[in-house]
């Protein structure tokens, strides 16, 4: 007679937190790296940890199976880092306080794979959602107090040209030495480094209202308007055979900005400058187009987005001035997706009014829907590298913005 045995049930194990897809044990190290800080987490505790993770196998953080566990000692860790093994503990102690390690340890605290025994990184793994979403908030305050920092150090050159040209007007007023005194008490440069991203707003704002007002100054005692003013950008070109403009359509898919065809002097002896688009040649005369050029015109060469920046910074000082566009081209790039570096290498190499109208440029014929550009940065760059090759045609690219502007008219 046969009797039916019943057969045991398998054991149902907990499957263990893993990491996202495509990211491996040194990547997750690198993101608790990066929001270590945040976590409260020092830099000599995130060697400890550094040094206990890499006594895990790396599949136990992808299998779900086994929990990735550290089975060294703290004497052993001690060894490894070259401290004591009371250090070891007060780091164990902040790491365990800010959720990145689980220790399960004996009653006298000794570690054994074969009891399973250590400290477990599971807790850690679980969280990694949220070091993301934190690690960008990080980037984020980061990229915004860099742009922050420059925003002040465009504050600063334009409020010093102000006060020199104040001061050789007019002297040492009483108006002029209450700006030179607040604008004396600002922080260095290496000092906003060191400002939390609240206090460096603050700090812009206050830097920017200071210039503002030493802008207005300026402007009531000005002869003439400020909108009838030439920009700071030579006309080197006005006694040459030809003008070389870097705006032509059928190149810029590549990305980068080039050179188009130009003609010689004609009979009036002014020089012309000559921009094809779809076969048709439109000309300007470069002299005359500089000295028509004001922030009013400079305007109306802008897209539609920078307009909205330049509204705000009209709103704030009553008028358009180089100033204006300075900033509302700062708070252009990242909206751009261009790196903070390209604004950086443009100022190295051209002065800031021409590292701003190549921004502004750039804007305008990313924005243009008959043009194609992929990379905003990368277009931003190539005309930094044009200008180091000599070959770079500020003038000529305006041209041809105000040509296009006006055939759509």
């Amino acid at each position: 007679m046969h009797v039916p045995q019943s057969l045991p049930v398998p054991r149902c194990e907990a499957v263990k937190p893993t990491l996202p897809c495509g990211m491996e044990r040194d990547g997750f190290v690198a993101l608790v790296d990066a929001v270590a800080s945040s976590l409260a987490i020092g830099a000599a505790a995130m060697m400890t940890f550094r040094t206990m993770i890499a006594s895990t196998r790396p599949s136990a953080f992808k299998c779900g199976v086994d929990e990735p566990c550290c089975y060294l000692s703290q004497n052993e860790i001690a060894h490894k880092r070259g401290v004591t093994a009371c250090r070891i503990r007060q780091h164990e102690a902040a790491l365990v306080r800010a959720g990145l390690i689980e220790k399960r340890t004996m009653a006298n605290g000794a570690r054994s794979g074969f009891s399973g025994c250590g400290v477990y990184f599971g807790v850690a793994i679980a969280r990694v959602e949220e070091f993301l979403s934190l690690r960008d908030e990080i980037e984020a305050d980061r990229r915004a107090h860099a742009r922050l920092r420059g925003q002040r150090s465009s504050h600063k050159r334009h409020l010093k040209g102000i006060l020199c040209e104040l001061a050789e007007r007019h002297g040492l007023t009483a108006a002029v030495e209450r700006i030179h005194q607040t604008f004396a008490e600002w922080p260095s440069g290496k000092a906003l480094h060191r400002m939390s991203l609240v206090e460096l707003q603050n700090h812009e704002a206050e830097a920017e209202a200071l210039t503002i007002s030493a802008s207005n100054l300026l402007h009531e005692t000005h002869d003439r308007p400020l909108e009838n003013e030439r920009f700071h950008i030579q006309d080197t070109t006005q006694d040459s055979n030809e003008v070389t403009c870097n705006d032509p359509v059928d190149t810029l898919s590549m990305g980068l900005p080039m050179r188009s065809t130009v003609s010689g002097p004609q009979p009036s002896g002014r020089v012309h400058c000559l921009e094809r688009q779809d076969g048709v040649a439109s000309e300007a005369h470069k002299s005359k187009f500089i000295q028509n050029l004001g922030c009013d015109r400079l305007y109306g060469l802008c897209s539609e987005e920078m307009k909205i920046w330049l509204d705000i910074e009209r709103q704030k000082r009553g008028r358009l001035d180089l100033h204006s566009f300075v900033i509302a081209a700062q708070k252009r790039l990242p909206e751009l997706g261009i790196h903070p570096s390209a604004w950086g290498e443009a100022m190295d190499v051209l002065e800031e009014d021409a590292a701003m109208l190549c921004v502004l440029i750039t804007d305008a014929k990313v924005a243009d829907p008959e043009l194609t550009i992929f990379s905003a940065g990368a277009y931003l760059r190539g005309m930094v590298r044009a200008q180091r090759t000599g070959s770079l045609n500020i003038m000529g690219s305006l041209i041809g913005l105000n040509e296009r502007k006006g055939r759509r008219r």
